[in-house]
């Protein structure tokens, strides 16, 4: 356990390392918004489609089959979990008008740019292929209930087709009929793909170090709602999920890398969806930058808690 730990606290002293490369980068002016915006295409759009699709290019095993759907069947708990409570607490009718925002902040977790390096670095490809199964449902649910969340005019034919037709899923797809055949991708094109995987932490913790070079750190710090919201994302529906996995016959492996998934920070589209929505994407920009911060204390705890009691 205390490897595991070590590890893990290393792995976050270097995203943060990297982060502050972004952040100065930005300060100096040798990257702008644009093109952090332009990154986090590449990011999101082929880099993390690579990260995927090379964590699946394995020798088909039954027991791997059934480990992915134990950890989707995770995933759809913790994120099911983090909507029913994110209803409770942020009413359409109720004092919050930025009850949607707040919603998101809640339930999408930065499970792609956090999560897998720290995947990668604990349980190599494993970790990943396993961090897949939350990326997954992550995409579905961000695409068609995330979406009808900030834009209530969107259509069920709308939610439906940008559920099925996302970067996550789409490679999710391809990763999985690639697994399920144990077809072997051919040299070039597999040492392609795996230098692009490799770009996934260094570029997603650059991204991140601009982001947070936007951000007025100090007026983040001020909300209390911030805290609020912060709280919930990082120890309260963690510990909650922790609780639930902690009473299923899981693998530790499977169990820890999806609290990992599931306690990574708010995620960074919470802020650029609503922007593009028009609703208060500043709050979600704050919640953001503050969650990215205070996940390098939470994560670990979380983590070091559930292998205590778990094993």
């Amino acid at each position: 356990m205390l490897e595991n730990i070590q590890i893990l606290v290393s792995q976050l002293l270097v995203m943060f390392l990297l982060m502050a490369v972004g952040y100065a980068c930005f300060r100096l002016k040798y990257l702008n918004n644009v093109g952090a915006g332009q990154m986090s295409l590449i990011l999101t759009r082929i880099v993390s489609s690579c990260v995927i699709i090379e964590s699946f290019q394995r020798e088909f095993d039954p027991s791997l089959v059934i480990a992915l759907l134990e950890a989707a069947g995770c995933a759809i708990f913790a994120m099911g979990l983090s909507i029913v409570i994110s209803h409770l607490l942020f009413r359409a009718d109720g004092p919050h008008k930025n009850f949607a925002d707040k919603r998101m902040c809640v339930v999408f977790t930065n499970c792609g740019f956090m999560a897998l390096p720290l995947l990668d670095a604990l349980y190599g490809s494993y970790g990943l292929f396993l961090g897949s199964a939350f990326i997954a449902v992550n995409n579905v649910l961000l695409w068609s209930y995330g979406v009808s969340q900030l834009c209530r005019d969107t259509t069920p034919t709308q939610k439906i087709r940008n559920a099925v037709l996302n970067p996550g899923v789409v490679s999710v797809a391809i990763a999985l009929i690639i697994f399920l055949t144990s077809f072997e991708l051919p040299t070039i094109p597999a040492t392609c793909i795996s230098y692009l995987a490799s770009l996934n932490t260094p570029v997603a913790m650059i991204i991140l170090g601009a982001f947070l070079a936007q951000c007025d750190l100090r007026s983040c710090f001020q909300d209390k709602q911030v805290y609020f919201v912060t709280a919930l994302r990082l120890l309260i529906l963690p510990l909650i999920t922790m609780a639930f996995f902690l009473l299923l016959p899981l693998d530790s492996i499977l169990r820890n890398a999806m609290l990992i998934s599931a306690a990574a920070p708010v995620a960074m589209v919470c802020s650029m969806f609503g922007q593009v929505y028009g609703t208060d994407y500043l709050f979600s920009t704050r919640t953001v930058a503050v969650s990215t911060i205070f996940s390098s204390l939470t994560i670990p705890f979380i983590i070091a808690l559930s292998s205590l009691i778990g094993g």
